[in-house]
């Protein structure tokens, strides 16, 4: 039988919020995919916190380590596209009865390089094989837009 993982909330937000005795009882505060800095801000910026929320659909998963990465999708270079920071590995330890678990991974002082798009990919390494070497597969992906305000 085969041992999959799915991943079908990926939620950015400022603060999760577990309450109560269940496991799947969170609060998702400041859900917002803007994020706003002061006008005259220069960059690189530190931005303190970013809580991703994520809710994992498991048929006989193992535990597994997770990375996250965080892209400027806007980058002004000939790539269009500046890695701003890798994070991790978290262990998440799957338990083999549970069909259903909540992780929050909390990002601590991602800078940030400019305005405008920004993508935040949940990632494993994949076992190697005898023919190739272990890759990385995404497994889920979210978005957030960094603007100036007043």
């Amino acid at each position: 039988m085969s041992r999959r993982v799915s991943v079908h909330h990926f939620v950015a937000n400022l603060t999760t919020r577990q309450y109560g005795s269940g496991a799947r009882t969170s609060d998702l505060l400041d859900v917002n995919y803007w994020r706003e800095v002061p006008g005259n801000t220069e960059f690189p910026r530190v931005f303190g916190r970013l809580d991703l929320f994520t809710r994992f659909y498991l048929n006989r998963a193992n535990p597994a380590e997770y990375y996250l990465r965080v892209w400027w999708d806007d980058c002004p270079s000939l790539n269009r596209r500046d890695l701003v920071g890798q994070y991790g590995p978290f262990l998440v330890p799957f338990r083999p009865d549970e069909l259903v678990c909540d992780r929050v991974f909390r990002l601590q002082n991602v800078q940030l390089r400019g305005t405008g798009r920004h993508t935040v990919r949940l990632i494993r390494l994949l076992p190697a094989s005898v023919w190739r070497r272990g890759r990385w597969a995404v497994v889920a992906e979210t978005h957030f837009s960094v603007e100036r305000g007043p």
